[in-house]
């Protein structure tokens, strides 16, 4: 790899981890203001901010400390993998996809935080009739759903030359009998 396109490779790298801290730092922040200041109400029987801490045993009765670790291990195996994607040079995986995994990324490891730091995840935006989530939840669905997105788009793009090339040979096949 050139000099050049390794200055290249590393500011993009430095802009991805600008992205990770900041939605990292402005959830933490989001949440601890929450916290601190209780509930506000910013659309009257619509929306409201509201801590809630959603631990395991609210999500099921059944969890003990260990489904806390092993949730916090399952995390940090997702995290790997899309760090991973991030840091490929593969050559089907463009920035633009990289840019918008780091969104899942620092959601994920901001959700970790909570689950080490306080023992459970704060949520606290309450949207009429939606579950209560946070802006993690929020860069995380960003995140997979355009990496979702960009895949899908990419699976049409190589599979419509093939379906041509293939309608075409039967067609061939179709004329010669």
């Amino acid at each position: 790899m050139k000099k050049e396109e390794k200055t290249k490779l590393k500011k993009f790298y430095i802009i991805i981890g600008i992205i990770v801290i900041s939605i990292i730092l402005i959830d933490q922040i989001s949440k601890a203001l929450i916290i601190y200041n209780g509930e506000i109400t910013l659309i009257p029987n619509v929306l409201t901010l509201k801590a809630y801490e959603m631990n395991d045993e609210m999500a099921e009765d059944t969890y003990e400390d260990t489904s806390r670790a092993v949730n916090i291990l399952t995390n940090l195996i997702i995290i790997g993998i899309v760090l991973g994607i991030i840091k490929s040079n593969n050559q089907f995986i463009k920035k633009k996809t990289k840019i918008l995994l780091s969104f899942a990324l620092a959601g994920g490891i901001s959700n970790i935080i909570d689950r080490i730091c306080r023992g459970n995840v704060i949520e606290f935006i309450n949207v009429q009739n939606l579950p209560t989530f946070n802006i993690a939840d929020v860069c995380i669905l960003i995140g997979w759903i355009s990496f979702v997105a960009i895949f899908a788009s990419f699976s049409a793009k190589e599979l419509i030359p093939k379906k041509k090339i293939k309608d075409k040979n039967t067609e061939k096949k179709e004329n010669s009998i």
